[in-house]
C-alpha cells in the first residue's frame, strides 16, 4: 500500500510540473519569436476526500489536485492566450477630443492709416495684415472603428475620421460720415500716373483710398477662414507580441504584468485643407455731381488641397498592469490636388458717370482672376504617442500628442499679388504697362500638432 501511495504522489508531482511547463511554453515562444502555440485555460478539479491509510484508485490518483487542459484555438499561426495584451473582443471604437495648433497663415499688409497710406511713408500704420493668423489652438474631434478577422486578433481592419473645426477671423475698419479717419488699402503701383493721367515713373508704393475727409467715406472688411480634416482605412497585421506574466505563472499566468505588441499598418490616407480670404469695401463719395455715388468692391482668394495616398506605418502598444502606452508612426505618399480660386467685382451705383457691375476689385483683376488646378506629389507623415489607463476590462481612457506634417500645400495669402497696374481698375478705359496683378503658383509646407484626449471601448 505504501508503494502504491508513493507512486501516486510521484505521478501527482510530475503532472503538476508538466502543467507549469505547458503554461510557460507559449510565453517562451512569444518572447523568442515562435508562433505555433496553442494556449490553454486551466480549470482545477476538487481533491477527493481519501483517507491516507486507504488505497487510491487509478481515477482518484489522476484527479487529485490536477487540471483539465482546454485549448482556446489557433488561426494562421496566431494564438490567443489568457495573458494577451489586448482585451477580449472582436470590435473596438475610439472617440477623442483634439486641441491642436497649426502653421499660421501669413498675411501681407491689407489695411493702413496715415496721410497717404503708402507702405514707405513715415507716418503709415498697418491696421491689418503683415501678421500671422490661425496660429492659435482650436478644437476638433476624431472617431475610429476597427474589427479583427481572426480569433487570435492578428489581422484586422480599422478606419478613422477627424476634423479640426473651421476657424475664422474678422477685421473691420470704418470712417464716420465725414470720412474720418483716413483709411487705405496699400499696393505697389507698377504704372503710376500723374493728376493729368500722364505716366509718372518710377514704379512705387501707393494706396487706394477707403476714406478721406471731404472726399470719401467708407469701410473695409477682411474675413478669413481655415478648415482641416482627414480620414484613413487600413489593414492591421500583428508583427510580434510578447507577454511577461506577473507573480509565478501559477496556474497559467492569471495576471498580466508587462506586455508588448507591434503591428503593421497598410492602407489609404485622405486629407483636405480649405482656406480663404475675402476683402470687401463699401465706399460713398462725398463729392458733388457728377462724381457722387457708392462703390462696392470685393476681392476673393480661396485655396483647396486634397491629398490621396498610400499609407504605411507601425503601431506599438505596451502594458504594465492597468497602464497602457501607444506609439504610432506612419508615412503616406501620394498626390495632392491643388486648387486656387481668385475672383473680384466692383459695383457702382448712384453715379451719373459709371453705374454698373464690373469684373475686378483691387487685388483681383482680369489678369489673375480664375480657377487654377494642378496635381503634385506630397508626403504626409504622422507621429503620435498616447498614455492610457484601463478603467474596466472593456474601456480605457487615454491622453496623447500627435504631429502631422504636409509637405506641399497652397494657401490664399501667398497668392495675393500686391503689384497692381491702376489702368485695370474698373471701369477699365485705357490700358498700358505691365499686366499686374498676376497669378503664380506658390508651394509651402504645413503642419498640425497638439493634444488628444479620449476613450477606447472593446466588445
Amino acid at each position: 500500500a505504501s508503494d502504491l501511495i508513493s507512486t501516486a504522489m510521484t505521478m501527482r508531482n510530475l503532472t503538476t510540473a508538466m502543467l507549469a511547463a505547458a503554461c510557460a511554453f507559449p510565453v517562451l515562444l512569444m518572447t523568442t519569436g515562435g508562433t505555433a502555440t496553442v494556449a490553454a485555460e486551466v480549470k482545477p478539479r476538487p481533491t477527493p476526500a481519501v483517507a491516507m491509510d486507504e488505497p487510491l484508485t487509478e481515477e482518484e490518483v489522476w484527479v487529485d489536485d490536477s487540471a483539465v487542459i482546454e485549448p482556446d484555438g489557433e488561426f494562421g499561426g496566431c494564438h490567443l492566450t489568457p495573458c494577451s495584451i489586448l482585451p477580449q473582443g472582436a470590435f473596438w471604437i475610439e472617440a477623442e477630443y483634439l486641441l491642436w495648433w497649426t502653421k499660421g497663415l501669413e498675411l501681407p499688409p491689407l489695411v493702413t492709416a496715415g496721410t497717404t497710406g503708402a507702405l514707405d511713408a513715415a507716418d503709415t500704420r498697418i491696421l491689418y495684415g503683415n501678421d500671422t493668423i490661425f496660429d492659435e489652438a482650436r478644437s476638433g474631434f476624431r472617431v475610429g472603428l476597427g474589427t479583427w478577422f481572426d480569433c487570435g486578433r492578428c489581422v484586422g481592419l480599422e478606419g478613422d475620421f477627424w476634423v479640426l473645426g473651421e476657424s475664422s477671423e474678422q477685421f473691420r475698419a470704418a470712417s464716420d460720415s465725414a470720412g474720418t479717419p483716413r483709411l487705405f488699402r496699400p499696393f505697389f503701383n507698377v504704372n503710376p500716373r500723374d493728376a493729368e493721367g500722364e505716366f509718372d515713373p518710377p514704379a512705387r508704393e501707393d494706396a487706394e483710398i477707403v476714406s478721406s475727409p471731404g472726399s470719401l467715406a467708407g469701410s473695409v472688411d477682411v474675413a478669413s477662414y481655415t478648415e482641416l480634416q482627414g480620414a484613413g482605412l487600413r489593414i492591421r497585421r500583428q508583427l510580434c507580441c510578447a507577454t511577461t506574466c506577473g507573480n509565478e505563472c501559477d496556474p497559467c499566468c492569471p495576471a498580466v504584468e508587462r506586455s508588448s505588441r507591434l503591428d503593421l499598418l497598410v492602407g489609404y490616407r485622405y486629407a483636405q485643407l480649405r482656406e480663404g480670404i475675402t476683402i470687401r469695401e463699401d465706399l460713398t463719395s462725398l463729392l458733388s455731381t457728377p462724381e457722387q455715388g457708392s462703390f462696392d468692391l470685393v476681392d476673393q482668394f480661396a485655396t483647396t488641397n486634397s491629398f490621396h495616398g498610400a499609407d504605411l506605418g507601425v503601431t506599438w502598444r505596451g502594458r504594465s498592469g492597468p497602464w497602457l502606452v501607444d506609439v504610432l508612426g506612419k508615412l503616406a505618399l501620394g498626390g495632392v490636388q491643388q486648387t486656387v480660386q481668385i475672383d473680384g467685382q466692383t459695383v457702382i451705383s448712384g453715379s451719373q458717370n459709371d453705374d454698373g457691375s464690373y469684373q475686378g476689385g483691387l487685388l483681383a483683376q482680369r489678369t489673375n482672376i480664375g480657377e487654377y488646378r494642378r496635381s503634385a506629389f506630397a508626403m504626409l507623415p504622422e507621429l503620435g504617442v498616447n498614455l492610457g489607463y484601463q478603467l474596466t476590462p472593456n474601456l480605457s481612457a487615454r491622453v496623447g500628442y500627435s504631429l502631422l506634417y504636409w509637405s506641399r500645400v497652397v494657401r490664399p495669402a501667398e497668392h495675393i499679388d500686391l503689384d497692381v497696374n491702376p489702368d485695370l481698375l474698373p471701369p477699365e478705359q485705357e490700358f498700358a504697362g505691365a499686366a499686374r496683378p498676376q497669378f503664380q503658383w506658390h508651394d509651402t509646407d504645413y503642419w498640425a500638432q497638439g493634444l488628444r484626449v479620449g476613450l477606447e471601448g472593446v466588445w
